[in-house]
């Protein structure tokens, strides 16, 4: 009887302790686990969106070196003001050149499109315009000429241009690139 009477005792004390303990360390780990996840997902979401800028970058990069293409190769000829087919007027000093216009890249008609290039999500089109930057001449001043087999130019005019490229992804990456070339 002495026994029956210890067990009805020690049940009696106890009275849902360990119940308790054990929800405590549940909602601590179920915490541990939401914390992680969300780390998990941030991490994937930052992979992502470098993936898509660099898949833009590439794009841009590669409608940029068309643009200087079509500037090397080329006679262009340009519209007295704004920007058509691809070609902008000279731009005015201290004003906000054609190309930064709010919705330039998504309308049709000043800029030029490149050949697509091909990417994991898809074929992207990179946009440029080539701008007139007028005329530098080059060498002016020079004393000696670098290669003695060469006859020496004292001074050439060249014809500067500024390349602008942009390319987008379909996840909402920009990138817009440019370059000074000269010919």
């Amino acid at each position: 009887m002495n026994d029956m009477s210890n067990m009805t005792r020690t049940k009696a004390g106890q009275s849902g302790a360990a119940l308790i303990v054990v929800l405590l360390l549940l909602i601590i780990v179920t915490l541990l686990g939401l914390a992680a996840l969300r780390g998990a997902i941030m991490q994937e979401r930052m992979a992502a969106s470098t993936t898509a800028r660099s898949m833009a970058f590439q794009v841009a990069e590669a409608g940029l070196r068309q643009g200087e293409v079509l500037a090397r190769d080329s006679n262009i000829t340009f519209p007295a003001s704004g920007c058509s087919a691809g070609r902008c007027a000279m731009p005015v000093p201290n004003s906000t050149p054609a190309w930064m216009a709010s919705g330039f890249w998504a309308s049709g008609t000043g800029f030029q499109t490149g050949t697509a290039v091909s990417t994991s999500a898809g074929n992207l089109t990179p946009k440029f315009v080539v701008e007139n930057f007028g005329q530098t001449t080059a060498g002016v001043g020079s004393s000696s000429c670098i290669d003695a087999s060469k006859p020496c130019i004292q001074s050439v005019v060249q014809n500067v241009y500024r390349i602008t490229s942009y390319a987008s992804t379909p996840n909402g990456a920009e990138v817009i690139l440019q370059s000074l070339y000269k010919r």
